[in-house]
């Protein structure tokens, strides 16, 4: 894995460390408080997309899976985000905050991984 590329993957992962923080600081329901989790998670995948999807480094099959795998979390992610946005129940709000909480556990493997 050349140096940029595990730079930029370093890269990804601090900014969703950030986010995934302060998500979880913000447990209560706060829709609000989706609605900008939601646009901070769409500059990561604008990110993710321009600067490790969209490149001219080489690529291992491993991390190409990775890429892939990364990608499917990082949009159901958003669908959770979006969920949070739109939620008015207190026990709606738990559940999809917990499956968002969930999915930065496992992507959290995924950079183990890389």
């Amino acid at each position: 894995m050349s140096k940029d590329y595990l730079a930029l993957i370093l890269d990804l992962q601090k900014h969703l460390e950030t986010l995934q923080t302060e998500i979880a600081s913000q447990p209560e329901l706060k829709p609000a408080s989706a609605k900008d989790w939601l646009r901070s998670l769409s500059e990561i995948q604008s990110f993710f997309q321009s600067k490790i999807i969209n490149t001219n480094l080489e690529i291992t099959p491993q991390n190409l899976s990775l890429q892939v795998e990364i990608d499917k979390q990082l949009k159901m992610l958003s669908v959770d985000l979006s969920m949070l946005q739109t939620s008015r129940n207190p026990t709606t709000w738990q559940k999809r905050y917990q499956q968002a909480c969930d999915r930065f556990v496992l992507l959290a493997r995924y950079f183990q991984m890389h």
